[in-house]
């Protein structure tokens, strides 16, 4: 059975890029039918743009002059065009989108004025923020574009008095401010709504679409973690019906066959001397039936169900498997002092069913492995300031054979037991006398069971 995986929860430390403004993240390429929506809203953006220069056109804004006029729809058409790609190569397009932003801009600049144009750059500036993978490159990128905006409106001070020269207003009068200074005014104002609007929408996007990521993480981390502790409680659950079955019905079946073979040698020579064995046979097959029922009805029943005494075995019926070595030919004895009893009767009822069946184990590895002749059997319970502890331990004299020495199933259920239960199972060969010893403990609350 593969050994359980440690589950740890995964705690998200996303390490920062550029100056500590962006987790480093890359997010993921657009999918197929986000980039053909892509082409539906360049689309739409390219038939409301071309309506509404078609309308500024009927008003005469452009002027009479069929080339002025043409600059206007090759202005907006090639403005529109970054759209198309502006997810897939977000920054590509923004470089691109802001040379054809400047250069159509010159060619017509009242075109360059208006709304459509202006949405169109956009749209742009917020797809390179929203979906660029290199972060840096992002705001090294956008730096760049707000500083050429800059000299830009610079040039056309320096060159024409102020960026409203393109209305043919730069003579007026009229107003709270000269012309020079409201446009520098509006156009700082406009600049920095346009550019920051931008950048602090497609940085949004992007903070969701990281924070959606993560989330997806840790919920696909959550049902890997899930699926794992399923798939450990299924493999538990083997290992404690393997156990159970190996311990109690193994018990009995051993018992007898070892019934068996003296009936069988018996039968022969003195039939008379036969019959006890095969009493002894029966008797052991019904406490197999008996046990396979207890272990199938707890097995089968809900536990939030299960009222009223357990039919699984504790610590009081430790005695009987003593006397049931007689059977065997063996002389067992159990030494629990009465203070040690009072405990062990007090404990959860599966710490008991545990105690039971290490001891049950222990004795069915003197039968079937050893030629002890006496078998000892020491319950006792220690309690001190820092808790209490359980300790098993049983001993036999007999020399041990191969096959128990080499640690079948039945050994590793002890250790098993042992180790869930919180403690420690020392299994092996009498140091310097013949025999076979069993010590088992674990720590163990007296005063609440």
């Amino acid at each position: 059975m593969r050994a359980s995986a440690r589950v740890k929860p995964m705690t998200v430390h996303p390490r920062l890029s550029f100056r500590a403004l962006d987790p480093d993240w890359e997010r993921p390429t657009p999918s197929a039918r986000e980039l053909r929506w892509d082409y539906a809203v360049w689309l739409f953006v390219l038939a409301s743009t071309l309506l509404m220069v078609a309308a500024y056109h009927s008003t005469g804004v452009f002027g009479s002059d069929p080339h002025d006029i043409r600059h206007a729809y090759i202005a907006h058409i090639g403005m529109t065009l970054p759209l198309i790609f502006r997810r897939r190569f977000p920054l590509t397009m923004l470089f691109l989108g802001t040379i054809i932003f400047y250069f159509l801009g010159f060619l017509n600049s009242l075109a360059a004025a208006t709304l459509g144009y202006q949405i169109s750059y956009l749209a742009v500036v917020y797809a390179a923020v929203a979906w660029g993978k290199n972060r840096a490159m992002v705001w090294i990128l956008y730096t760049l574009v707000c500083l050429s905006v800059v000299v830009w409106l610079v040039s056309l001070w320096t060159i024409h008095g102020s960026s409203f020269s393109i209305f043919g207003v730069e003579d007026y009068q009229g107003g709270l401010f000269n012309v020079p200074t409201a446009s520098y005014i509006a156009a700082l104002i406009s600049n920095v709504i346009f550019f920051g609007f931008g950048a602090i929408l497609g940085r949004s996007a992007w903070i969701g679409a990281y924070q959606r990521s993560v989330l997806e993480q840790q919920q696909a981390q959550l049902q890997r973690q899930s699926e794992q502790l399923a798939e450990d409680a299924v493999n538990r659950d083997r290992l404690r019906i393997a156990r159970e079955l190996h311990d109690s019905v193994g018990h009995h079946v051993s018992a007898m066959g070892i019934q068996a073979a003296a009936a069988r040698r018996a039968i022969t020579k003195k039939p008379e001397l036969a019959s006890q064995p095969l009493e002894n046979v029966e008797k052991l097959a019904r406490s197999s039936v008996e046990e396979m029922k207890s272990i199938i009805r707890v097995l089968r029943s809900d536990p939030s169900e299960q009222t009223g005494a357990s039919a699984e075995p504790g610590v009081r019926d430790i005695v009987k498997l003593v006397d049931q070595l007689s059977d065997s030919g063996v002389v067992g004895e159990l030494q629990v002092d009465v203070q040690s009893e009072a405990r062990l009767v007090n404990l959860a009822q599966g710490t008991q069913l545990s105690i039971y069946r290490m001891v049950q184990e222990a004795l069915t590895n003197v039968r079937k492995h050893s030629t002890a002749r006496s078998v000892l059997v020491v319950l006792r319970t220690v309690e001190s300031t820092v808790g209490g502890w359980v300790e098993l331990e049983v001993t036999d004299d007999g020399r041990v054979s191969t096959a128990a020495s080499g640690g079948g199933y039945g050994l590793q259920g002890i250790r098993e037991r042992a180790e869930a239960l919180g403690g420690t199972a020392d299994l092996g060969p009498r140091q310097g006398v013949d025999g076979w010893k069993v010590r088992v403990r674990f720590p163990a609350d007296f005063q609440t069971g």
